[in-house]
């Protein structure tokens, strides 16, 4: 499947295989504390089982305050932005995120992907949606 963002089923074990094309980078999780360096000519691979759906997290006591807290900071940010005739910043939701965690070039700040936990059937829902990458090559 080729896709803009992950998803993944609440309590089941996810199995990462990850390479590089070009350079070494190191897919990182923070939310899940996991990493792992994609090589270039080499397949690695981890799994773990993620246990809170991203929409639960976002009902936490915790997030809900580090999100407002978020919100006011940009709240104040906006209002100078705003008086200096720019777009004011978009309000902060919670995504879990996958991001890469090593400098390995010129595009390295935009390599990042939202994660999206869900529950069995969402996720399922989810996949029937998406094109298979072999079905997606166009023929010459």
């Amino acid at each position: 499947i080729i896709t803009t963002e992950l998803h993944l089923p609440v309590g089941r074990q996810v199995i990462f295989k990850m390479r590089s094309q070009d350079v070494l980078h190191s897919a990182y999780m923070p939310h899940f504390r996991a990493q792992m360096n994609c090589v270039p000519g080499m397949i690695t691979n981890f799994s773990f089982t993620p246990t809170v759906t991203t929409a639960d997290m976002r009902q936490t006591p915790q997030m809900i305050d580090k999100v407002e807290n978020i919100n006011k900071i940009r709240a104040r940010e906006s209002e100078k932005l705003v008086k200096k005739g720019e777009e004011p910043l978009e309000r902060y939701e919670f995504d879990y995120v996958l991001i890469c965690n090593k400098i390995c070039g010129k595009s390295h700040y935009n390599m990042q992907m939202k994660i999206i936990v869900e529950e069995e059937e969402e996720y399922q829902a989810w996949l029937k949606e998406q094109t298979l990458f072999k079905n997606s090559l166009v023929e010459n």
